[in-house]
């Protein structure tokens, strides 16, 4: 294996494979990157919290994540890494899955899958907002960054579905976040939710 650190980022600048040529790090498309990183990191975690029987929930994650990676293939290269099949495919799984959960505000999960996944479809939502970022900055946006926008905002979508369903199906019912807050039977059961967590 060849060296890990190349000491080229010592000075603030890195490569920007977009642009071809070095920027700040600061730069709003290294922002991006570090944020789809982010992204397919929380991805990953999610997916080694999912317990026996939540296979299919697995395999979203990890396909979700394949996908995000091509989005970077595909942002970094120009090339058609991605295609309007990954954004189709994307849409399917999320109207197949939405009739089986109530689309509501909750708190987060208290099973630590569902949460992991919470944190992963913000950690999207993020990245999709660097990505527009970038797009500006650069003053430019072809029809496969469209694309790659689209495929990052669905993404999220399909990862708050996931959120809820993967709950749902370990007997997790969040309280739901409301404007008078928590009462009564939800208080309680956040409350117990909790330190079964901390207990366990």
């Amino acid at each position: 294996m060849s060296r890990i650190y190349t000491r080229g980022g010592d000075d603030g600048y890195t490569w920007c494979s977009r642009s071809r040529r070095r920027v700040p790090k600061t730069h709003p498309c290294i922002e991006f990157v570090g944020a789809l990183d982010e992204a397919e990191a929380a991805l990953g975690l999610a997916r080694s919290l999912m317990r026996p029987g939540d296979d299919e929930l697995a395999g979203i994650l990890l396909e979700l994540e394949d996908m995000l990676f091509r989005v970077g293939f595909a942002f970094s290269t120009g090339k058609a890494c991605i295609t309007n099949q990954d954004l189709e495919r994307v849409e399917v799984m999320i109207d197949s899955l939405s009739s089986e959960i109530e689309p509501v505000f909750t708190m987060n999960p208290g099973y630590p899958a569902a949460a992991a996944v919470s944190l992963a479809r913000a950690v999207t939502r993020r990245a999709e907002r660097r990505y527009w970022a970038c797009l500006e900055a650069l003053g430019e946006q072809g029809e496969l960054d469209r694309l790659a926008g689209r495929i990052l905002n669905r993404v999220s979508d399909l990862l708050y579905v996931v959120q809820l369903l993967a709950a749902k199906q370990h007997g997790d019912r969040p309280p739901r976040a409301t404007c008078s807050g928590l009462k009564g039977e939800a208080a309680k059961r956040g409350q117990n939710s909790s330190l079964r967590r901390h207990e366990g």
